[in-house]
Formats: C-alpha cells, structure tokens, sequence
C-alpha cells in the first residue's frame, strides 16, 4: 500500500502535466498579447510625440518667419529715411546754389580764384608755378571742350 501512496496515479499526473501545459500556453499567450498591446501603446505615443514636435516646429516656423518680416519692414524704413535724408539734403543744396547763382558774378568768381592761389602760394605745400588757362577778363576756365572758346595770349 505504501507503494500506492507514493506513486501519483497516471491520470493525475495527466492532468497536472495538461493543467501545466495550459497554464504555460496562457502565460505564452499572455505575454505575446501583452507586448502587442505594449508595441501599440509604444506606437501611439511615438505618433503623439513626432505630432507634438511638428507642432514645436511648426509654431517656431512661424515665429521666426514673424521675427524675419519684423527686421525686413525695419531695414525698408530705414532705407526710406535714409533717402529723406538724401532728397532733403539736395533740396538744401538745390535752394543754396539758387541763392549762389543769383548772386555770382564774374567779378566775384576772379576774387575767389585769386584767393585760392594766394592760399596755395601761402601753404608751402605745392609752391610750384602752375598755368592757368584763363578766359576774357581773367576767368579760368575749366576745360578746353570743343565749342569752348579758345585761350590766347594777351597782348
């Protein structure tokens, strides 16, 4: 009897090996089951966050596309003053050459020809003896262009 007892019956040990086997397929199943819904949730929250950074970059995108347009429309008033500027300062020089140009005469063009040599001669810098064509009444001219009138010598 004691050999009855000791030894499990073969339909017990049928079962315990079919229960084991069941068991072992659950958890196999289990785990397979397991890391594909894992690999799922792994996918999605891939998805989630490459749609977070194309959301980021998007967003910088248009902030550096605003700060662009910014510094663009600062360049153009810029350059917009910047020709004020020049237009106002020909104005000036416009009105002061018509103020010049009614007062000029060639009485006063000799005075400041005279004194412009005076300073050369005075300067030490260029003491060299220069020619000048001059026109009727001492009037330098400035360039010998055709249709100019010729410099001749005085008599």
């Amino acid at each position: 009897m004691s050999n009855r007892h000791d030894s499990r019956s073969p339909i017990a040990l049928v079962l315990a090996g079919t229960l084991a086997l069941v068991i072992g397929v659950g958890i196999i199943m289990g785990v397979i089951a397991g890391s594909k819904a894992f690999g799922r949730y792994q996918s999605m929250s891939d998805a989630k966050n490459e749609a977070q950074i194309a959301l980021v970059h998007a967003r910088n995108k248009v902030t550096v596309t605003e700060i662009e347009i910014r510094n663009q429309n600062q360049r153009i008033q810029v350059t917009k003053q910047k020709a004020q500027i020049r237009y106002e300062e020909a104005v000036g020089l416009r009105h002061a050459q018509d103020e010049v140009a009614k007062t000029l005469t060639p009485l006063y063009v000799q005075m400041e020809y005279a004194r412009a040599l005076e300073e050369i001669a005075k300067s030490g810098k260029n003491n060299s003896v220069v020619y000048i064509p001059t026109g009727e009444g001492g009037v330098p001219l400035v360039s010998g262009v055709a249709g100019q009138p010729q410099v001749s010598p005085r008599k």
